[in-house]
């Protein structure tokens, strides 16, 4: 097999067909599809543009592309939009055209909100499409980062997502997505369900900040749009957050934890200068599950909308989304008095300090359906077993028609 890597690392030509398996995941981001839904089901990955992207050129892709292509309907005039119109189409007939070499029954991803993924889901009635939230949705998923489009609308067939938000989220916005699954988060339920009786009892901390720092946010961005705003918004959350814990922790002397978002050292330099009180961080280790048992050791989980926050709720957790900002994109005031919003700072120590107080079992009294709202987990049938039956189902009716 011959591979040619382009000067852009994540771009890789194959000199050959993908590899023939019933089970198809699109985008390279596979690692918890494999580990948690698949198992020993083999499946073939197709890393699709603008990530880290596969190009396999053969002559019987060429052909089996060129056919749909002569098959479907596309008419161009010559303008810009136009020929992005015909370079999507003959995109996503490439691909269509690699999942029939491949053989591909059902297609999975965890890029939800993949536009390639979306569109195939609905043009393509020869497989069963299945795509699993991997993060909190707010209005810039549902909204802002769609301005622009041609078609500003969210489409797809099959969505395991968090909760009941996220149907609601979705419909609100006049989005297609024909059967929404709200069997809560993938990753989180799986660690719960695993590890539940390990839950560590001893609460070390008083409070574990979900940071969601990022030093582009704090780059200089010229120009308009999306990313723009975006980052300009979420900067702005984390400098009012920063700076209402750091004269809590300098009052009242509460242990904090702080769970970087990355391995940048920058980001432990930022809080350690704006806090300037002793702090903790613990590792960065996805794969290990490492924020889930930082939080663990804490009384109260406390960040801006990450999705940690929405994942230990439905555990039971005490937790806290904040909106120093009063940004609408932050808001989440179904989580009721797990929700601070504003900048006053007495308002918000009252806030912590109520809830660090509270008996934890008439907590979780009072947030239970709030927080099922939110992220339905179930500890008696976690997500992965529930998506792993729903993908078994549909390899069975696939290949049982065939």
């Amino acid at each position: 097999m011959k591979t040619f890597r382009q000067r852009d690392k994540e771009k890789k030509i194959l000199f050959t067909n993908p590899k023939k398996n019933s089970v198809a995941i699109l985008y390279s981001d596979d690692y918890w599809i494999r580990r948690l839904i698949l198992k020993n089901i083999p499946a073939t990955t197709f890393g699709l543009y603008p990530g880290e992207t596969t190009i396999y050129l053969t002559w019987e892709l060429f052909l089996r592309t060129l056919s749909r292509l002569l098959r479907s309907k596309v008419e161009v005039a010559i303008t810009p939009w136009s020929i992005k119109k015909l370079a999507r189409c003959v995109y996503d007939n490439y691909i269509l055209a690699c999942l029939d070499q491949a053989e591909a029954k059902v297609v999975l991803t965890f890029i939800d909100n993949g536009t390639i993924f979306q569109r195939l889901s609905v043009l393509d009635k020869a497989r069963s499409y299945f795509a699993i939230q991997n993060g909190a949705r707010t209005l810039a998923c549902v909204r802002d980062s769609l301005v622009g489009y041609s078609c500003p609308s969210i489409s797809m067939t099959n969505l395991f997502c968090f909760g009941r938000r996220e149907i609601r989220l979705f419909k609100s916005h006049k989005h297609k997505i024909k059967k929404f699954y709200p069997f809560g988060s993938l990753i989180g339920s799986y660690y719960k369900f695993t590890n539940g009786k390990k839950q560590c009892r001893l609460k070390k901390y008083d409070l574990c900040l979900i940071s969601q720092w990022s030093p582009i946010f704090f780059i200089e961005k010229k120009g308009e749009g999306f990313a723009r705003e975006a980052g300009i918004r979420t900067r702005d959350g984390v400098l009012g957050l920063t700076d209402l814990l750091a004269r809590l922790l300098k009052e009242t002397g509460l242990r904090i934890l702080i769970c970087p978002r990355g391995d940048d050292y920058e980001e432990i330099k930022y809080y350690t200068q704006k806090i300037k009180q002793p702090i903790y961080f613990s590792q960065h280790d996805r794969p290990s599950f490492a924020t889930y048992r930082a939080v663990e050791k804490s009384k109260v989980a406390i960040g801006l909308n990450s999705t940690v926050l929405s994942e230990v709720f439905a555990w039971g957790q005490k937790v806290l989304w904040c909106n120093p900002t009063s940004d609408p994109h932050f808001e989440m005031k179904c989580a009721g008095l797990c929700y601070f919003e504003g900048n006053n700072y007495l308002a918000f120590k009252r806030k912590i300090l109520n809830i660090l107080k509270m008996d934890l079992s008439m907590y979780k009294q009072l947030t239970a359906k709030r927080a099922a709202y939110i992220n339905n987990f179930d500890p008696r049938e976690p997500s992965h077993l529930k998506i792993r039956h729903m993908v078994g189902q549909a390899l069975n009716n696939r290949i049982g028609h065939e």
